[in-house]
């Protein structure tokens, strides 16, 4: 028999959380009940919400180290009992703050969420003085990683371990209910970072054609890099020098030779 959670173990920081979206969510929601600690099967629901439609949702708040099967179990044993569910972590437990951070070694939990949540992981930042930032999603893109060939020259490969990490913004508590891979799912209304990114770029490439030829004045940088030097002045601070060289390579402006330029770029400017 599966154990539920004892509510005795809770931490203030967990505990707080809960009270959070208890008294938030059915701010920007239309709710009909909403209880915490409530009994669904043999689990205790952090927070439970049934909606003016009928449709059930369990928000699921995680203040210490999940496994990522576990995470993927309590999902799967909530959808058996019809409930959309929704994982939210606590930032300054890992570590994990609204700003941009790059060679960050990506836990497991935060693999599993990333992938059920299309592109983003769910935090808020509480400590035992209150919450520090509300809800925010966070996203990983490939980080590169600096190597030295046997023959001298230096390249740039993409790690299997480190992660960039980008935040976004959601515009409100508003649940979101959607299936994905197999599973009954509650997020936000927020856009995936990563489309945004390919969007905004996207229209950039667009607009730039009306101003390119008064870039080509500017002297001793080359066309192409002109471009990269704005498009990082431009965007690196609400993407990351990593989401936009991702973004870039499959848009097929950039290749791998166009990075070192990239991130020189990005730190000259300070970003």
């Amino acid at each position: 028999m599966i154990k539920s959670k004892k509510k005795e173990s809770e931490s203030f920081e967990h505990i707080k959380i809960k009270d959070f979206f208890y008294d938030n969510l059915p701010l920007d929601n239309n709710v009909k009940t909403i209880k915490l600690e409530y009994s669904i099967g043999n689990r205790i629901a952090d927070v439970y919400c049934m909606l003016e439609n009928g449709k059930e949702v369990v928000i699921e708040i995680q203040h210490s180290m999940i496994l990522s099967k576990d995470l993927i179990q309590r999902t799967k044993e909530y959808n058996e009992h019809n409930c959309y569910v929704l994982w939210v972590f606590n930032g300054s437990s890992f570590e994990r703050l609204p700003k941009i951070e790059d060679k960050i070694r990506i836990l497991g939990f935060e693999r599993s969420s990333h992938l059920l949540y299309r592109g983003r992981v769910y935090y808020i930042n509480m400590t035992k003085t209150g919450v520090h930032s509300p809800v925010y999603p966070l996203s990983f893109a490939n980080y590169y990683e600096q190597k030295m060939s046997d023959y001298g020259f230096r390249y740039y490969k993409k790690s299997k371990t480190k992660k960039s990490v980008v935040p976004s913004e959601i515009p409100s508590l508003k649940l979101k209910l959607f299936k994905n891979k197999g599973y009954k799912l509650a997020g936000f209304h927020d856009d995936n970072i990563r489309k945004t990114c390919t969007e905004t770029l996207g229209q950039f490439l667009i607009d730039y054609e009306n101003v390119e030829e008064r870039v080509k004045k500017v002297k001793k940088i080359k066309s192409h890099q002109k471009k990269l030097f704005i498009i990082i002045a431009m965007f690196g601070r609400q993407f990351g020098l990593y989401l936009l060289f991702d973004v870039l390579r499959r848009l097929k402006i950039v290749g791998k030779e166009d990075f070192h330029y990239m991130k020189v770029t990005y730190l000259y400017l300070q970003l």
